[in-house]
């Protein structure tokens, strides 16, 4: 580490407090300082350059520097740097990427809608399927399930919704009406002998078990990612998501498939659901929707889940819930060009 008093270390130490980093620790070691990026390639302020292997987080679809994208960038910020969606506002960047993804979906659904980050997305998802339980006059109906070892992002529903000890250990998470069961990792977790397809059903009937222990009337959702990521890459056992989804089926359970990572093309598919096979009610999107060059992400939500929404927001007056930043324009017609790379 430079240790000059005016250096970019010194002054990132004293100036800047990381995410997922021991503050401690990072006052005496410092930062690895990032200067630029090309390609697969990233390079420090001393030159030397390094395989981006995680492609930043997960996130960099078409490389770093890719000059369609900043094209893309430039052309809209001089059009139409900002406008926002509340009160039946739209634009024509937003419109388009709206109209693509629902497109794009495995499965039909019936609208998009933009925040600007997966755990943003997740939070608005819980709000949507609670909002959803309250239109159905089915207030009890407010648990949601998801994985240990799942990661669905940090704000406090989401990050309740995560099932990592680190994201809830002094944070007071998770929050009441959160529920975790069985991690579907075959290799640490199988008993002796037991082959994928039995581990599968085994998994299969602690979610039943755990959801008949609660009531079914009370829970309202699942949430899974289709390969689970920071949790350890835990791709599912054989039969996993068959058998999973077969009892979400059968007490009416929506299930919320986090694409955050496994979408646009990670899987070999465009979507891990249809790799796994999986037909979600919603589905969460984001980091490579536009190689994470601008903040931006979205959920697809099916007539299921939709109609109910539309009727209460009729009901009340509006939907109560919206971001500034959702749906940027600038974002927006970066993450449509860069779909076009992808596809």
């Amino acid at each position: 580490m430079d240790a000059r008093p005016n250096s970019p270390e010194a002054r990132d130490i004293s100036y800047h407090m990381h995410g997922y980093t021991n503050a401690r620790k990072h006052e005496e070691a410092g930062p690895l300082v990032i200067e630029k990026g090309d390609g697969i390639y990233v390079e420090d302020l001393a030159g030397n350059r390094y395989i981006e292997a995680m492609a930043g987080l997960w996130s960099v679809a078409v490389g770093f520097s890719e000059k369609r994208l900043v094209d893309a960038a430039v052309r809209q910020m001089s059009k139409l740097p900002y406008y926002h969606d509340f009160g039946s506002k739209s634009h024509s960047p937003l419109i388009d990427l709206a109209e693509k993804l629902v497109q794009m979906a495995p499965v039909s659904m019936s609208k998009a809608y933009f925040t600007n980050s997966g755990s943003e997305a997740n939070d608005t998802a819980m709000k949507m399927i609670w909002y959803r339980s309250n239109a159905l006059g089915q207030p009890a109906r407010k648990k949601i399930i998801s994985r240990n070892r799942g990661y669905h992002g940090v704000t406090i529903a989401a990050a309740s919704l995560t099932g990592l000890p680190n994201n809830h250990i002094s944070f007071d998470l998770p929050i009441a009406n959160v529920l975790h069961t069985s991690t579907p990792h075959h290799w640490r977790e199988a008993l002796p002998g037991e082959s994928e397809e039995q581990f599968s059903s085994r998994l299969a009937d602690d979610l039943e078990k755990l959801i008949l222990a609660e009531g079914p009337e009370t829970i309202a959702a699942f949430f899974g990612e289709p390969i689970m990521g920071a949790g350890g890459v835990i791709v599912p056992p054989a039969g996993y998501w068959d058998k999973i989804q077969a009892v979400l089926s059968k007490y009416d359970i929506l299930l919320v498939a986090d694409e955050v990572i496994c979408g646009f093309g990670r899987t070999g598919e465009m979507f891990g659901s249809q790799t796994f096979g999986i037909r979600p009610d919603i589905m969460v999107l984001s980091k490579q929707i536009s190689s994470s060059y601008l903040p931006i992400s979205a959920l697809l939500i099916n007539e299921k889940v939709f109609e109910p929404i539309a009727d209460e927001s009729n009901r009340i007056g509006t939907f109560g819930h919206g971001f500034t930043g959702g749906g940027h324009p600038v974002a927006a017609a970066v993450a449509l060009e860069n779909l076009k790379l992808i596809e």
